[in-house]
């Protein structure tokens, strides 16, 4: 069966709708999931390990960690030995990239796309799927979304690399190009040669991390011996001397030097702003080492909007590579308007080529290899060439694709986009079939009706029976649906089965063959850790609170229900104290007849249609499409610094992807995997 991890995997969304999906009898194997907050690894191990009876591992670290990737590998291999991930799903957080604000520059989440991309380059699955917020599509003009493209297609396979750079450096290819040509494909070869001996320097490093890791784990060693051992070649696993590309920049400074030898007309100073440039290249690994630092720092010391944090943005852009370039072509342009002759032009222009091929990703220079090729090569030679160049490039993607969660039984207007990595021996998927039209959305009655016998400031625990036999009379308690929303069986087994949303949401759209309906299982823990010494609950129906609305809130919201809206009430009523003795600056009306607007991770923002208070953590949940028996752990809610080390259940239903959606994700990487 294919196999798949969840990474910044929240409460789950995605682990619950890819457990749902089956096709001609294939399902999926749940390995692993992670996250940096404990409390969504209680809300895992509870749902999974407890309740389901998966042996799902779950790692709870930041994916920044230089040994995340390292420890990601050896907790897959210690639990299910040599496996292979068929698909990686995960949402690196939004934060930075959503249209609620600009993006924060050196905020630790900016770098996060970069490391998930990391962890795809070693896993190597057939699929990868990353969501996040529809205005990335749009952001900064849809430079963000073009990034994106750009480094998923930046993922190479090196063992094709390698095989292409030993087809070009074997042929004649060199021979039959001009001096400017030659030169060219000698800087691009000479630069894959870099690449690829580097790559094995890493993937010898990290063999050698693995293999000691193995043997410090032993009962030989003390806890505290284990943890320095760690600690100590921790600080050496990413320090790996390149050797190969200082080598390549010494003979292009070299060549550079000679040329403006004697030279009388520009100034030392001058020509050294290139030297300076080509060392500094040299060196960019330490100063990425030295921005990641800067970037700890200004995170940890909470610099955000102060004096401080815009030094260290400036000293962070001197660092980027991007600026090293910049002010190098402007030297280079400078010196070319003074060059006194055609070879110290050409010098210059050359230093030029070889920093831009240095600078540029690998696809590009393997592009580049090819365009030479096509002008002199022959036909066979080029067509082999074109067939490793396609090897080459790992991952597969067409464009972003646009979701709307509503589209897929969801019960609420919930716009993501998906970016799904197709590796090169995978069919492309390009689209993700809506299951309901637009005219058969689930409504939000059908979602919470049930549900709404609960007072003020009270716990229920357990279903009202009567209160349901009523609902199910209702046009909204009556309206039949198959597991993905559909008002009509068009699928087989269990997707032809017809139920309400309400029906599916209490029995649950697990296979039961696979997994018995599990009770809902509660703990208050906020860690691992604290399970064993927390109480188990179990109880029929959990996360379904009432807040302890006062007077006047209740008020409030009895004339947000009124008018539809609070901003429509604030223009009616303008001088109405309830409305503008609020630091609230907007609350959302349901609409008991339409899906909801996004679920947000706040539950005092929305306004229950049929009643004058705020959403449950168990409706905000029917409304994302999660099961009843789906328990979200830990605090209801958490204020102040707890939020560093708690995320409350409001949170973790706000933040995670619709579980059906993710079901219909999930169904169609079932029909294309090979």
């Amino acid at each position: 069966m294919p196999t798949f991890i969840d990474l910044f995997a929240g409460a789950g969304g995605f682990s619950e709708g890819f457990l749902q999906a089956e096709y001609n009898g294939q399902y999926y194997d749940f390995l692993l999931a992670s996250d940096i907050n404990p409390t969504c690894e209680v809300t895992h191990r509870i749902r999974y390990n407890k309740q389901l009876g998966l042996s799902t591992e779950f790692l709870t670290k930041d994916i920044t960690d230089p040994d995340y990737i390292e420890t990601l590998c050896a907790t897959i291999e210690k639990k299910y030995g040599d496996v292979r991930v068929d698909v990686l799903v995960g949402g690196p957080p939004c934060q930075s990239f959503s249209l609620a604000g600009e993006r924060r520059k050196n905020d630790k989440k900016d770098d996060l796309f970069a490391y998930y991309l990391r962890v795809i380059e070693v896993i190597k699955p057939k699929y990868f799927v990353m969501e996040n917020v529809a205005g990335i599509l749009t952001k900064d003009k849809g430079k963000i979304k073009d990034r994106i493209l750009s480094e998923i297609r930046n993922i190479v396979d090196y063992d094709h690399l390698q095989t292409l750079y030993g087809f070009v450096s074997e042929s004649e290819l060199e021979k039959s190009l001009n001096e400017d040509s030659s030169i060219e494909l000698q800087y691009a070869l000479e630069k894959l040669s870099i690449i690829l001996q580097h790559q094995e320097a890493i993937n010898s490093r990290r063999a050698d991390y693995l293999s000691i890791l193995k043997k410090i784990s032993v009962d030989y060693f003390s806890e505290s011996e284990q943890d320095f051992l760690l600690q100590s070649i921790l600080a050496e696993k990413n320090n790996i001397e390149n050797k190969p590309l200082s080598v390549f920049i010494d003979k292009i400074a070299d060549r550079f030097v000679s040329a403006f030898r004697n030279n009388k007309v520009i100034s030392e100073d001058d020509r050294n702003v290139v030297r300076q440039a080509l060392n500094l290249i040299k060196s960019h690994r330490g100063l990425e080492a030295i921005s990641r630092k800067l970037k700890v720092c200004i995170n940890e010391c909470h610099l955000n909007r102060s004096i401080y944090k815009e030094r260290f943005d400036t000293m962070t852009d001197y660092l980027e590579l991007e600026e090293i370039t910049r002010i190098f072509n402007d030297a280079i342009d400078s010196l070319s308007t003074r060059a006194s002759d055609n070879n110290t032009l050409k010098v210059l222009e050359d230093t030029r080529l070889a920093v831009e091929i240095l600078c540029e990703d690998t696809i590009a220079t393997v592009y580049r290899i090819s365009k030479l090729a096509s002008s002199k090569a022959d036909a066979s030679y080029i067509n082999e060439l074109n067939d490793l160049v396609e090897q080459i490039q790992l991952y597969r993607i067409n464009e972003p694709i646009v979701l709307n969660a509503s589209d897929y039984g969801v019960p609420q207007n919930r716009q993501r986009v998906v970016f799904i990595g197709c590796r090169n021996d995978q069919p492309v998927i390009s689209s993700i079939p809506a299951t309901v039209t637009e005219n058969e959305k689930v409504t939000v009655e059908e979602a919470i009706g049930d549900l709404n016998y609960i007072g003020i400031g009270c716990k229920a625990t357990e279903y009202d029976d009567i209160f349901y036999k009523k609902f199910c009379k209702t046009k909204a308690g009556s309206t039949k649906r198959t597991i993905l929303g559909n008002k009509d069986a068009k699928g087989t087994g269990r997707y032809a089965e017809m139920k309400s949303y309400a029906e599916w949401s209490r029995q649950g759209r697990l296979n039961p063959k696979r997994f018995p309906v599990p009770a809902p299982v509660y703990t208050s823990a906020n860690s691992a850790e604290e399970i064993s010494n927390s109480e188990l609950e179990t109880i029929q129906l959990a996360n379904h609170e009432t807040s302890r609305h006062n007077s006047d809130v209740q008020k409030r919201y009895a004339l947000i229900r009124k008018y539809g809206s609070f901003s429509l009430a604030k223009e009616k009523e303008p001088h109405n104290k309830l409305l503008t003795g609020t630091n609230k600056r907007n609350y959302s009306c349901l609409d008991p007849d339409k899906p909801s607007t996004t679920i947000l991770t706040i539950g005092d923002d929305f306004t229950h249609y049929g009643a004058n208070r705020s959403l449950t953590v168990r409706e905000m949940a029917r409304l994302q499409s999660f099961d009843d028996s789906f328990v979200f752990q830990g605090k209801r809610t958490t204020g102040g610094d707890r939020r560093k080390l708690e995320t409350p259940q409001y949170t973790q239903v706000g933040n995670a992807v619709p579980p059906l959606m993710a079901h219909a994700i999930a169904l169609e990487i079932l029909k294309n995997i090979k």
